[in-house]
């Protein structure tokens, strides 16, 4: 299926517009944040249009795209409602701790982490029982018969779970200020630009050379988990 024409695109522009307004909704995800849970070619882009009947759309996949800028550019440029403004600006839409960083718009686990964890573990995939797949926990039996509790995420997981906790330290951040005497004082978010500051500790939570990184350091102690091994991609804790 293809889109041919002026009304077929009308069509699914209004369709796909709508699917991404529930998104944004469902995990509380600010206009401008959409580039970064629904980065186009990732596999996070995929799934949405695969979960939607989309991906056998020609052309659907330009039009998520499209939306996806459309809303950054609406937000980031003031191009909004001042009730929009105050909802995104509202706590309901802010990561309130690093813990929530783990979460926030974290997909399910799938199938796909179950076979790996099962090649980790050399065991098979009824030896794999799901505890919560909103938080990547799974409970595995060994050989020997003992239960053991993971976790897992994938690269693009380990991506949005940086990202958001440069947002996160960022609203910390804005809450700061600097006496400078008695009478002074001065906001830090009015010294240090947000697209500065992204930048600076984009690069000083990279997930490059993981098993050295701050990130890993991090999520480590958020999760109380001991790191185990990176396996296709893939990162896995252990309690």
């Amino acid at each position: 299926m293809s889109i041919n024409n002026r009304e077929d695109a009308n069509k699914y522009y209004q369709i796909i517009n709508e699917l991404v307004d529930e998104y944004i909704d469902k995990w509380k995800i600010r206009p401008k944040n959409l580039k970064k849970y629904l980065k186009p070619g990732s596999k996070r882009f995929n799934k949405f249009l695969l979960r939607h009947n989309l991906s056998e759309v020609k052309g659907a996949e330009v039009i998520l795209k499209d939306i996806i800028e459309d809303r950054y550019h609406m937000e980031s440029d003031g191009v909004m409602t001042f009730e929009s403004f105050n909802l995104f600006e509202s706590d309901e839409f802010k990561i309130p701790s690093m813990k929530e960083c783990l979460y926030k718009g974290i997909e399910k686990a799938d199938i796909k982490m179950e076979k790996v964890l099962a090649d980790v573990f050399d065991t098979n995939l009824g030896s794999i029982d799901v505890i919560d797949s909103d938080k990547h926990t799974f409970k595995i039996e060994d050989w020997e018969g003992e239960d053991k509790k993971v976790i897992i995420y994938s690269k693009e997981d380990l991506e949005i779970i940086k990202d958001n906790m440069v947002e996160n330290l960022y609203d910390e951040l804005r809450k700061k200020k600097v006496e400078l005497s008695n009478k002074v004082s001065v906001d830090l978010s009015d010294l240090i630009k947000e697209d500065d500051f992204t930048g600076m500790m984009s690069d000083q939570l990279s997930i490059s050379e993981f098993d050295n990184s701050l990130i890993k350091e991090i999520i480590t102690d958020l999760l109380e988990f001991e790191f185990m091994k990176e396996e296709s991609g893939y990162f896995v804790w252990i309690s």
